[in-house]
């Protein structure tokens, strides 16, 4: 982030230091109908979206050599995302032109993929390099794994799980004016890890949009670190940015006009619709996806945890945090998330509310309406 940014949010955060307990806030509260989180048939169009849609896959780092390949999921198709030889991303779906066999798990590096069923060849960017006992096949070997639209930009990868889907030249629709600084392109893949848990695909998003419950939630692992109030927010475009205040910055005058880094002080969480957070800490990054299960009463959650370049961290020391960050967030977020998801099943309630200072939460919801409009 570059530093004029850094002075204008940092003399933002230090005016709500001054006003004690305030925050930035939203024109007013927001009733939400409890049914966004259970109707079967808002599921349904929510899937349609979340297949079609451009969405975020991870940060360079998943591809992070030439000739080298990663199977994630976008909606609920199985995607395979390669860089060949020339560094150019292909994404495609992981479905054999032969007899519909999944050609890849995990990630690694290939010259070619080869279907485990009966052993067709492909190229990186996805065209057919050989097939077995070629003569018991009449034509030409044409049949290509079926590309999807794949963009990259500031060290970001979107694909849209749609073939006739554009990715639009700026997905980030502002957002890279703060992160294209970080040179997230020269990020390191850690570890990843991908677990379901049973919870509306959205609750997981709404762990994230508001430091309003870590004085309570976390109050014996966060708490200590980051205050719940100071937070700034910006909406750009769909998208959203907001800030968590860490505790380091209480070291600091608020009246003081000449300090300028806010990094140090800062947990910076962008919200990238529809289904990604992505959080910068001060010397890693980490990102969560979120996407439907069978039911609205179900998600798949993936947790990534990226390491910058030249970093003098062990690898204990990224395994410790990978494991904490996980942790925190299932044992504590998630877990509390289960109990509101059974709740909304109940009668007690047919909304939920958003305070003003949730202005986060609330632009996430109105984005996501927006798009399923």
């Amino acid at each position: 982030m570059r530093p004029e940014r850094q002075r204008e949010l940092l003399a933002r955060v230090n005016a709500h230091r001054r006003a004690g307990r305030a925050t930035d806030e939203a024109e007013a509260t927001m009733a939400l109908p409890t049914a966004t989180y259970t109707d079967p048939d808002r599921l349904a169009v929510e899937r349609r979206l979340l297949s079609s849609a451009p969405t975020v896959v991870g940060l360079s780092g998943l591809l992070p050599t030439n000739r080298s390949y990663a199977t994630v999921d976008v909606g609920g198709s199985s995607v395979i995302v390669t860089r060949n030889s020339d560094g150019h991303v292909s994404a495609m779906f992981n479905v054999c032109r032969h007899r519909g066999s999944e050609i890849t798990s995990g990630c690694g590096e290939a010259a070619r993929l080869a279907c485990p069923y009966h052993g067709w060849t492909y190229h990186l960017d996805g065209t057919l390099a050989a097939r077995r006992r070629d003569e018991y096949f009449d034509g030409a070997p044409s049949e290509s794994l079926t590309s999807l639209p794949v963009f990259e930009q500031h060290g970001i990868i979107w694909v849209a799980g749609d073939p006739d889907v554009e990715i639009p030249p700026d997905p980030l629709q502002g957002a890279e004016a703060e992160l294209a600084p970080f040179d997230l392109a020269g990020y390191r893949l850690f570890d990843s890890t991908t677990f379901t848990r049973p919870i509306n695909w959205k609750l997981a998003v709404d762990t994230f949009c508001e430091a309003y419950h870590l004085s309570t939630l976390h109050r014996n692992t966060l708490a200590p670190m980051i205050h719940d109030d100071f937070s700034v927010f910006d909406a750009t475009g769909l998208h959203g940015r907001m800030i968590s205040t860490r505790k380091s910055i209480d070291q600091l005058d608020p009246a003081d006009g000449t300090a300028d880094e806010l990094l140090p002080h800062a947990t910076i969480l962008w919200f990238l619709v529809p289904n990604t957070v992505l959080i910068h800490q001060q010397d890693h990054v980490q990102l969560y996806q979120s996407r439907p299960g069978a039911t609205a009463d179900e998600a798949h959650l993936s947790v990534s945890l990226y390491t910058p370049p030249k970093s003098e961290r062990t690898e204990r020391y990224w395994a410790k945090n990978f494991e904490l960050l996980v942790s925190v967030t299932d044992t504590e977020d998630f877990a509390t998330a289960a109990g509101i998801q059974r709740g909304y099943h109940t009668r007690a309630q047919d909304h939920v509310v958003f305070g003003r200072n949730e202005p986060a939460l609330q632009h996430f919801h109105r984005s996501l309406n927006s798009l399923l409009e």
